[in-house]
């Protein structure tokens, strides 16, 4: 009957109750992107795997000595404003 994103927990309510899972640790939010440490101990740019990673929006980045590659991940995860869209009306009265 619902189907929720608050913060990092999913939810989902039906006939049988509500089923909520926390998503947090499942991925990276910009903060703990931008927090980790990606001091390699030498002052040589040009032998750097990746020198930053990101995600704005729904697309992420990964930026390394050879230039920048971008995925957009628009589609894998369902929004907020794409759960709440979604149509839960099962066309009768009976919520079994």
């Amino acid at each position: 009957t619902a189907v929720g994103l608050t913060g990092t927990s999913i939810t989902v309510t039906d006939a049988g109750g509500t089923l909520s899972q926390d998503l947090d640790g499942t991925f990276a939010t910009d903060a703990e992107l931008a927090a980790l440490n990606t001091d390699d101990a030498d002052a040589d740019p040009t032998n750097e795997l990746n020198t930053a990673v990101g995600l704005t929006g729904t697309s992420i980045t990964v930026t390394d000595a050879g230039g920048t590659l971008s995925q957009d991940l628009d589609g894998t995860f369902a929004t907020d404003a794409e759960l709440a869209a979604l149509n839960t009306d099962d066309a009768d009265a009976d919520p079994t």
